[in-house]
């Protein structure tokens, strides 16, 4: 089917439109889904993701013209959606610990909560720091230093050169500092006051 019969159908039954969507590039979303999230998430969490793609794409059929490719289209939703449930997971997974994991931390004690509770603040602000920077800026600096993964695996996972990947890793930790920098110096103005 081409993009144009596909428009045309659309037009004329929605439904059937979306259902010959599905069964014409269900593989490609499944494998562009697969690829982002892949020894990350569960197999629950990848169907799940492969699912919201579609509704997204279906949410945004008013976007697609017939200009482009209706593959690049699809192709472009399906990343992002896997980019936003890849945060989501990591952030749900740093969020909620078992109680039954073995990594699972005492409350800090007495001597030191001040000390802790600083740290995870200043962790959850960073956090929030680089889910700000957008993308591929927070998804580099999460997979560099999160999950610890080289710039060329970096490259691989979001189909970028590996020196791209630098200079946006570079100026993305200058961003971070920037931030940081101005965040504790406007802190310490208030607390002169």
């Amino acid at each position: 089917m081409t993009d144009k019969d596909w428009l045309v159908l659309l037009e004329k039954s929605p439904k059937k439109a979306h259902y010959a969507l599905i069964s014409q590039y269900g593989n490609l979303v499944y494998a562009i889904v697969l690829s982002k999230l892949r020894g990350f998430a569960t197999h629950e969490e990848i169907k799940d993701c492969v699912s919201d793609a579609f509704v997204e794409v279906f949410r945004s059929t008013d976007k697609f013209t017939g200009k482009g490719s209706l593959k690049n289209f699809i192709s472009t939703i399906a990343k992002n959606t896997a980019l936003n449930a890849f945060h989501r997971i990591s952030y749900k997974r740093k969020k909620f610990v078992s109680i039954d994991n073995d990594d699972f931390e005492l409350p800090p004690s007495i001597d030191n909560t001040e000390e802790e509770t600083e740290k995870r603040i200043f962790n959850e602000r960073l956090w929030d720091i680089v889910n700000s920077l957008g993308e591929p800026d927070s998804s580099i600096i999460i997979y560099q230093y999160f999950y610890e993964f080289k710039v060329r695996e970096i490259a691989g996972k979001l189909s970028m050169t590996a020196s791209a990947v630098q200079k946006r890793s570079i100026r993305a930790r200058k961003r971070i500092k920037e931030i940081i920098e101005n965040e504790r110096s406007s802190f310490d103005e208030k607390k002169k006051r």
